[in-house]
């Protein structure tokens, strides 16, 4: 068990659920971890979340957490996370397991794969886009 400090006793956290960015498989973690290695893969996976306000230029942004693109965000990476919140501009592939959400003035230029998709008047989307649940054998590749 988990456990924060409060004026009074202990109190248990509970662990955080999350999935692994390279084998799909489900995983238990700390609530307070950044990262942990897969045991079913041995991979490291990272669980953090992320906030972008600038230019990011990079090959792959792979997380178990959020990430969150801010209206003066620029990105140009691939992307595998578990909910992605868009305000700015995405370049590349985004592979999400949970909700994509792109706001009103938001440019994404890409293929997107995700379980849910929310998009605001006015944004600005091109590429291959496919919602909804995947079956195992694509969430492993």
């Amino acid at each position: 068990m988990f456990f924060r400090k409060s004026k009074d006793k202990d109190v248990p956290l509970p662990p955080r659920l999350c999935h692994c960015t390279h084998c799909g498989r489900i995983l238990q973690v700390s609530p307070h971890a950044f990262s942990v290695n897969c045991p079913y893969c041995n991979q490291r996976v990272c669980i953090e979340d992320h906030f972008i306000a600038s230019h990011h230029i990079i090959t792959n942004i792979e997380t178990s957490g959020r990430v969150a693109i801010a209206p003066t965000g620029h990105v140009r990476a691939r992307m595998r996370v578990f909910d992605l919140q868009v305000e700015g501009e995405i370049f590349g592939q985004v592979n999400a397991t949970g909700k994509v959400s792109i706001a009103a003035g938001a440019r994404v230029v890409g293929d997107v794969r995700a379980e849910r998709l929310e998009v605001a008047d006015g944004a600005h989307l091109c590429g291959f886009y496919q919602i909804g649940p995947r079956p195992p054998e694509q969430i492993r590749s």
